[in-house]
């Protein structure tokens, strides 16, 4: 019988399970046998698994150190082994606020490894860096001294950005080979492949969120219902990417997924590559589809589309997410124009939308017919003034809205993300019985 059965009777404190899966390379996976976070994805309540992964030949690779819900026990086990003191290259996978948290601590244990990552990756580094509180040095110097280090406050890290298809050589056959596979929701996405494991690293493809002993997924059968969950939540979406990103790796034959979240997919690796390309064909093929365009200063109006996306793919409607500041104008362009509605978020910066909006905004007006379905949304810190302009904007030109603008005030909470949820079905709703009305008019004319 499978471990994966419902682990919510079973409290269990969180901790990190260490083990081989190829050569010289070890998973570690920092488990949460509760729900994780509030967003949707972790509904299910079936816990989760953060994977990092750390390759040992003539030098040492770390892959993705977890969020820091996990950073306390994740340092400690490398710490208890000492295998900070060997970790040449920190390779990150894609960035967000929780990953630079552990990061942080991290580099004051292994101060002179090389953080690997893609250059929209890096711009978020920086920033985050050179935002760093001086009032933190008194508690990071505190730390260093905890693990019996000696804490430098001018040094900087060393970064390197990768090149789409560049290789690392770790010496024993490990030549890491990357590939550059954005999505709207992961801009600065990389996938490695280990030539000498057979293992590719996927990131957010190919995971779930499930907790178990169970490091690789013997039980598959019993990880469908999991695993269609998660792709709908995260990759729904953003789907013609996701089917990029298999192209993209396709070239590679590996033999093990190595995905940040759940068990190591050995077993069913085959079958769950046509699972991706089938749920991809079937977002496309939809009757109808909306276009959702945002940018995203600090993650919170990703949240909100994110949460708007939800909502309307769980109505049966696609939704083609573009993530406006890595996107051409012809791509926004075709989006629209091949749409039924579209839906339209911004934060608020220095009282303007950002540049990538208005000319978002600018396509949607000068290609988008009166008869498509509109929606607005974005968060703000201080003022809102770039919801009003979407709103304004597309009110005066005879848009027609399908769900009350919203707007959001700093970090959206459990409660803000299901009235998005919620949002995105009324539109999806509206729009099926927009476009009911409009194959009526027609018939009747």
């Amino acid at each position: 019988m499978s471990d994966f059965s419902d682990q919510r009777s079973v409290p269990k404190q969180r901790d990190v399970q260490v083990a081989e899966i190829g050569t010289e390379t070890l998973v570690f996976r920092s488990r949460s046998w509760t729900r994780l976070r509030f967003e949707r994805e972790y509904a299910r309540q079936r816990g989760t698994t953060a994977n990092s992964y750390l390759i040992q030949a003539a030098q040492t690779a770390l892959i993705d150190p977890p969020g820091e819900s996990f950073t306390d026990i994740f340092l400690e086990e490398l710490q208890q082994h000492q295998y900070y003191q060997r970790i040449n290259y920190i390779i990150l996978s894609h960035v967000n606020p929780n990953r630079i948290a552990t990061l942080k601590q991290l580099l004051m244990l292994a101060s002179y490894s090389t953080v690997i990552c893609s250059k929209p990756a890096a711009n978020v580094l920086r920033a985050a860096f050179a935002d760093e509180p001086l009032d933190n040095r008194a508690a990071q110097e505190d730390e260093a001294l905890e693990f019996g280090i000696q804490y430098d406050a001018e040094r900087t890290f060393n970064l390197h950005i990768v090149r789409d298809e560049e290789l690392l050589n770790l010496g024993n056959g490990h030549q890491l080979q990357f590939r550059f596979v954005p999505t709207p929701r992961h801009p600065d996405e990389i996938c490695t492949y280990d030539p000498a494991s057979g293992i590719l690293f996927t990131d957010k493809l190919f995971g779930a969120h499930v907790c178990g002993d169970e490091v690789f997924d013997a039980h598959w059968r019993s990880l469908s219902d999991d695993r269609r969950y998660y792709f709908d939540c995260l990759h729904a979406a953003q789907a013609p990417q996701v089917e990029a990103a298999l192209d993209k790796l396709e070239s590679f034959k590996p033999k093990l997924y190595a995905p940040a979240h759940g068990p190591i997919v050995r077993h069913s690796r085959s079958r769950l590559t046509l699972d991706y390309r089938d749920w991809c064909q079937q977002q496309q093929n939809k009757e109808l589809n909306v276009a959702l365009l945002y940018t995203s200063a600090y993650g919170n109006t990703g949240l909100l589309a994110k949460a708007i996306a939800d909502g309307i793919t769980q109505s049966g409607v696609a939704v083609k997410t573009i993530n406006c500041e890595f996107a051409e104008p012809s791509e926004i362009a075709q989006a629209v124009e091949t749409s039924d509605g579209f839906v339209i978020g911004s934060p608020t910066l220095g009282g303007h939308a950002p540049v990538q909006i208005q000319t978002a905004l600018g396509i949607v007006l000068s290609t988008a017919t009166k008869t498509k379905l509109a929606g607005v949304f974005g968060s703000y810190g201080w003022s809102g003034e770039a919801v009003d302009l979407l709103e304004t904007k597309l009110q005066d030109a005879g848009y027609r809205f399908g769900f009350e603008p919203i707007r959001v005030k700093f970090k959206p909470t459990e409660e803000v993300l299901q009235h998005c949820e919620a949002a995105g079905a009324e539109f999806a709703q509206t729009l099926r019985k927009t476009k009911k009305d409009l194959v009526a008019t027609a018939a009747d004319g």
